[in-house]
């Protein structure tokens, strides 16, 4: 439903209330209207200017057209519905006071000028009257600012990002999001106050972050990341991708690791388990770094460090365990097919199938990877084709070869071995037969390990 048709139906079925005429669509889906009048939001919020406002106003909207039960806390007053799909969220005008480096403000009600100034930007603070439709731009920037591309704070914008550092975050958010510049003013107070962002949560950053990085278009991730970085941001972020800027490299690569970091974001997939891989693919090149004869530098093993030093930051950013394990198991493998040719072709099937058994679904994330880093090489090292071929290969594997039918049970069962390291390292020795020949069945795995337990006798 368009903003318009909803303000619409809610002005009709609020005819004759007395709270219809000091309601108001309020920030984001006011700017989006005016960006797109075609759009259709999902989420709205509604400031009203009547102490309580907020909760009175969904509780009548409730009672006249329906929607979902209102969640109220009085306490705030603020409320919250579905209807018709779009969810709303209610707030009274309201004036807010900070304590210093304290983002969690005292709230009272506030008119609605009030309100628009204890907003973040211009663009953030515009209203619809629902009665009418009329835009309200109280902060005399929002229309302009949308007009022009520009993110400008509110006021002043010292107070603007001290009151809450998240806004630091949020003005490369939605400058990479809409293609707007920073204005030059709010830009510098940006950069200044750069460590104030050590004063927010590791919750509401990962917030931000995770929204930068896991939008749709890699372009604008990339980008999010090098303007984090520009603005001294990052350093107190993600230090381990920081530090990667003006690390050299060694002639596979026409770019430093930070840029090339940035490349392979740009050339990943969208989600959130390959966004997060691309990022952190080389974060231990920086710890790694050697040096040979020459002077040319090496990075031998950064895939491991890179995979181990993910953990830690995977977890701080909100990535849930699932979803953190195949990001570290990609990253630590990404070198895997370095030496599989300019097609894929040169790496034995026996190989292939070792992989394909080892990361079972995660296999094609890390086929992703590899493609993504490999676009970001040099020219005349990229391998297009490679990962291309890789796939065919693999697709060819999983069409023609049943999977390893082998269990532990099987073995405890026909041999009455006892759960233990004799029975995990039988098994593994089974699996690396089937590797080799594919075409093993049950009983032909059975029979090598009881082969192999003749052996071990004969042995002792």
């Amino acid at each position: 439903m368009k903003l318009v048709d909803l303000r619409a139906m809610l002005a009709d079925g609020l005819a004759g209330s007395p709270l219809v005429n000091h309601s108001y669509f309020a920030g984001g889906c006011v700017r989006d209207y005016l960006l797109d009048p075609d759009s259709h939001p999902h989420d709205v919020d509604i400031a009203v200017e009547v102490e309580n406002g907020g909760a009175l106003l969904a509780e009548e909207i409730h009672q006249r057209l329906g929607g979902s039960v209102p969640v109220v806390y009085h306490t705030f007053g603020t409320a919250s519905l579905v209807l018709d799909g779009v969810r709303m969220e209610f707030v009274q005008t309201r004036r807010e006071s900070y304590r210093i480096k304290d983002r969690k403000p005292e709230v009272s009600f506030g008119s609605l000028m009030e309100d628009a100034m204890r907003r973040d930007f211009g663009i953030n603070a515009l209203y619809m009257r629902i009665a009418d439709g009329q835009i309200l731009d109280l902060s005399g920037k929002g229309i302009k600012d949308v007009e022009a591309g520009v993110i400008s704070c509110v006021d002043d914008p010292r107070r603007v990002f001290r009151e809450d550092p998240l806004r630091l975050l949020r003005a490369i958010r939605f400058s990479v999001r809409f293609g707007f510049e920073i204005e030059d003013t709010s830009l510098a107070s940006l950069i200044e106050d750069a460590g104030w962002i050590e004063h927010i949560s590791e919750e509401r950053i990962a917030e931000e972050v995770n929204q930068m990085l896991c939008c749709p278009e890699g372009k604008k991730a990339a980008k999010a990341m090098m303007v984090l970085q520009q603005t001294g941001i990052l350093a107190y972020i993600l230090p381990e991708l920081s530090r990667l800027d003006g690390l050299k490299q060694n002639k596979y690569h026409h770019l430093d690791a930070f840029e090339h970091t940035l490349e392979v974001i740009r050339n990943s997939e969208p989600g959130c388990i390959a966004r997060w891989a691309a990022l952190l693919h080389d974060i231990g090149k920086a710890g790694t770094i050697s040096f040979k004869s020459d002077g040319t530098p090496r990075f031998i093993g950064h895939e491991r460090l890179s995979s181990k030093l993910a953990h830690s930051i995977l977890k701080s950013y909100q990535i849930a365990k699932p979803q953190r394990q195949i990001i570290q198991r990609v990253i630590a493998g990404h070198m895997r097919f370095k030496n599989s040719g300019e097609d894929g072709s040169l790496m034995k099937p026996e190989t292939l199938l070792r992989i394909a058994d080892q990361y079972g679904a995660a296999l094609w994330q890390l086929l992703d990877l590899v493609h993504a880093d490999n676009l970001a090489h040099a020219p005349q090292y990229r391998h297009p084709e490679q990962v291309p071929g890789l796939r065919r290969r693999f697709l060819d594997l999983q069409d023609r070869i049943p999977r390893f039918c082998l269990t532990g049970k099987d073995l405890i069962d026909t041999f009455g071995i006892a759960p233990g390291p004799l029975l995990g390292s039988l098994l593994q020795a089974a699996k690396e037969a089937w590797y080799q020949d594919p075409e093993m069945g049950r009983e032909e795995l059975l029979d090598y390990i009881d082969k192999q337990l003749l052996q071990e006798r004969k042995t002792d």
